[in-house]
């Protein structure tokens, strides 16, 4: 399980528009579909589901979108930005060398 936080600079007023949640996250060549993906792999950003979008919406957040990506497990992180909002719901794509 991954924790994903968006932030968006000065972070003040208590995190208002803070956006936190868990997905389960896969490397992109699990990615189902006709379409050769490995451009996900030769950046830095990944593939969320179109609920995550839709919750981002809501926050009136400001572009472009960086993420803390957080493995609980294993108490490590990184940043990265989002591609695309079309994978399954609860389920998120990375490149395969973020390796958190």
């Amino acid at each position: 399980q991954f924790s994903f936080n968006m932030f968006d600079h000065p972070i003040p007023r208590a995190f208002q528009n803070r956006f936190s949640t868990q997905y389960r996250c896969y490397s992109v060549s699990m990615l189902a579909g006709p379409n050769d993906r490995s451009d996900v792999e030769k950046g830095g950003k990944i593939i969320m589901p179109p609920s995550a979008l839709d919750q981002l919406s809501r926050l009136n957040i400001t572009y472009p979108m960086l993420f803390k990506l957080t493995n609980k497990n294993s108490d490590r992180m990184t940043h990265c930005g989002v591609l695309e909002f079309v994978a399954d719901e609860g389920i998120c794509y990375l490149p395969h060398w973020f390796s958190i």
